[in-house]
């Protein structure tokens, strides 16, 4: 297993009840390798995503979807297409239940990188939330 130096690009779009669309872009250096049959993205959240001091290891098979945060805001959420996942989301402000049902997971990665394509509704405290796009590009340096 060798672990490359890469550059993450990550861009996020949130649509609230009210058609609101805020979007975020962020490029970040991190780490990304294979091991068994899953790709492995890792990198330290910054200020601009408010959750500075964690460490986010996205862990991605050809169907699932792993966020892993571990620092000042641990969570550990599994999207999987058409399924309810819950988890705990633990903030310096506080902790809440989070769920997503994702109506897409694509992952296209390869040794040298490439792409993860998610589309969800997230929920807080079982109501409907948000409706998410995430897209994580990984290149090599």
């Amino acid at each position: 297993m060798i672990k490359k130096e890469v550059m993450i690009k990550i861009s996020a779009s949130h649509t609230d009840e009210y058609g609101e669309t805020e979007r975020i872009e962020l490029i970040t250096p991190g780490q990304f390798y294979k091991k068994d049959d899953f790709y492995y993205i890792i990198y330290s959240e910054t200020e601009l995503s408010g959750m500075e001091g964690t460490t986010t290891t996205i862990k991605a098979g050809p169907k699932k979807v792993i966020l892993n945060r571990m620092g000042s805001s641990e969570q550990k959420q599994v999207f999987e297409k058409g399924v309810l996942n819950s988890s705990l989301f633990v903030t310096p402000y506080g902790t809440m239940q989070v769920g997503v049902i994702p109506s897409r997971v694509e992952v296209d990665l390869t040794d040298n990188g490439g792409s993860i394509n998610l589309e969800y509704e997230l929920q807080i405290a079982d109501e409907k939330a948000s409706y998410n796009e995430l897209q994580i590009t990984v290149e090599q340096k």
